[in-house]
């Protein structure tokens, strides 16, 4: 699960993002230029369910001044499943950040045998007696 929060500038239709899965070169999700974001000086914030893979997200500002803070302190968060993996908003026409992997989710090693042998009990001495009178064949 990926979720995208954007902040705003003053000049929010300017702001375009794009995700891209780099595992299969596939554009994954996106916000085109003067679709989404209308308002400014506003916080929103999306969420996407996307398979494991690796990604790159790359968020532009169209005139090349960033989203922050040359007109308005516009801000964005990237966060993979509920940890933040990018943030900024002080860049010129791009920015882009990888995160994320290709190969299987890796699992914990097994814990290995113990390496110390229990020690063997010692086996128990029988005694026996015979009982003769018991006329036993």
């Amino acid at each position: 699960e990926i979720t995208v929060d954007i902040l705003t500038d003053s000049y929010p239709l300017e702001t375009s993002w794009n995700l891209t899965n780099t595992c299969t070169d596939q554009t994954q999700e996106f916000v085109n230029a003067d679709i989404q974001y209308k308002a400014t000086g506003t916080q929103y914030s999306s969420t996407y369910c996307v398979p494991s893979a690796e990604y790159r997200f790359e968020i532009s500002d169209s005139y090349g001044d960033g989203i922050c803070c040359s007109y308005g302190i516009g801000n964005y968060s990237l966060f993979l499943d509920g940890f933040l993996v990018a943030s900024g908003g002080v860049f010129g026409s791009s920015e882009s950040a990888t995160f994320g992997s290709c190969g299987p989710v890796p699992t914990k090693n097994p814990t290995s045998q113990p390496t110390t042998l229990l020690p063997t009990p010692t086996p128990t001495q029988v005694v026996a007696t015979f009982d003769s009178s018991l006329r036993v064949p």
